[in-house]
């Protein structure tokens, strides 16, 4: 990288940091959580504004050759975090019972109806409104985006469910797990896709095979490995742990995406494996705070950064976002609403499930990005969606406030007045 790359390089950095500090606060007058924030500073920066305002300027700032640099980053501050996200799961998955079905049983619902609810909208709209869905005719794309409507992003739903205190919480365990699953299948799913469409590296049935090779790996293997260093060595907060951390870490995430699923599946996965203690503990609280501050925004950044919005400029590219918006929020929030419910009956806790996997984010743009390159989706309809995954996560705080409202409401009419009270 030459040094004029680099001057831009940090200019760059610079720049996202503050906007994003910046749009956090707004955002907290708002009732949103900074992960809107930081979706809205990449598009922001992107050539949805910045780039529409200043294209010189955003191109000067945001050259092509900066662009692997910021991906980079963004991938260490996600791979970081979901496997600090793992490490508080797994301690959380242990405290109550049957959690591992519910959490099943929410993904699948949450993954089903949205896909059979998007293929067949957009089955229906290019058989009668072709110019809502256009070029999209094809089986191989109605089917990949049942599948992108389906998806739960699991970075912006941990950062949500932290930020709203319900990490280690039944609704966020479950809300997790289940996120969890629904991005290992809708990872299989797209990478079917891409071999149907001759464009995948790794077959399904070796993603698949790999995956679970993976995991049985991480438990039978290095799990106990870990214990046994960690029983053996007095280094648990020096150097030495920390390079056989990072090494896994790094391992894992290779692993995940050699096999055509995401790096977050690999952080996680090992989150989950890894043996817990008090001064992993310790050492996680230390870093997360660097990880969610500086480098977790650059990867939500980067994938902003590749948004154009610019195109839905008529009523009937609106009419396809709110038709696509309908089936992806009734089929994810109402189906993980009613399995939830189905477990529990308590209908406070079933919503604000149904609430959290209706998270999209940016992970449903790394998906649509991915369709685009692979021609199963156009610009048009990559932009109507993109509007989707905002408006879903947007969705999330105000909904998860208001069913906190009527959960205290409902507790108070529950209470016995004071007068009885004081008479009892």
């Amino acid at each position: 990288m030459s040094a004029d790359i680099l001057t831009k390089f940090l200019l760059c950095a610079a720049t996202m940091i503050a906007v994003c500090r910046l749009l956090t606060a707004v955002m907290a007058r708002l009732n949103q959580p900074p992960v809107i924030a930081e979706m809205l500073t990449g598009i922001a920066l992107g050539p949805s504004l910045f780039g529409l305002l200043l294209s010189d300027v955003q191109k000067w700032m945001f050259p092509d050759q900066s662009r692997p640099v910021l991906y980079a980053l963004g991938q260490l501050g996600i791979a970081v975090y979901m496997f600090l996200v793992g490490l508080e799961f797994s301690s959380s998955l242990t405290r109550g019972s049957g959690l591992l079905r519910r959490c099943l049983s929410v993904s699948l619902a949450g993954i089903s109806a949205p896909f059979l609810l998007g293929v067949g909208v957009t089955a229906w709209l290019f058989s009668s409104r072709p110019d809502l869905v256009p070029d999209v005719g094809s089986t191989s794309g109605a089917l990949y985006i049942g599948i992108v409507v389906s998806i739960t992003a699991l970075p912006m739903l941990a950062r949500i469910i932290e930020e709203r205190g319900l990490l280690g919480s039944r609704t966020g365990t479950i809300a997790l797990g289940a996120g969890a699953l629904d991005d290992v299948i809708a990872w299989l799913g797209i990478g079917l896709m891409l071999t149907f469409t001759a464009t995948g590296e790794v077959s399904p049935v070796v993603t698949a095979l790999g995956f679970a090779a993976f995991v049985a790996v991480l438990f039978g293997a290095v799990r106990p490995g870990v214990r046994w260093y960690m029983a053996r060595t007095d280094d648990e907060q020096g150097t030495g742990f920390l390079a056989l951390l990072c090494a896994l870490l790094f391992a894992a995430c290779a692993t995940t995406e050699f096999l055509g699923l995401h790096v977050v599946i690999g952080a996680f996965a090992l989150g989950l494996a890894f043996p817990k203690s008090e001064a992993l503990s310790r050492w996680s609280a230390t870093v997360r705070p660097f990880a969610v501050g500086v480098l977790l925004p650059f990867y939500f950044v980067y994938t902003g950064l590749r948004t154009d919005i610019q195109l839905l400029g008529s009523a009937a590219m609106v009419t396809g976002v709110l038709l696509f918006l309908a089936a992806s929020v009734l089929g994810k929030l109402g189906a993980c609403t009613a399995a939830q419910l189905w477990h529990d009956r308590d209908w406070v806790q079933a919503a604000q499930v149904g609430v959290l996997m209706n998270t999209r984010g940016l992970i449903q743009l790394v998906a649509l990005n991915i369709g685009l390159e692979a021609g199963l989706i156009t610009r048009t309809v990559f932009a109507q969606l993109v509007v989707v995954a905002v408006i879903t996560t947007v969705m999330t705080s105000p909904g998860l406030s208001l069913l906190e409202k009527w959960q205290r409401k409902r507790r108070v009419n529950a209470s016995p007045p004071a007068e009885l009270a004081r008479v009892s």
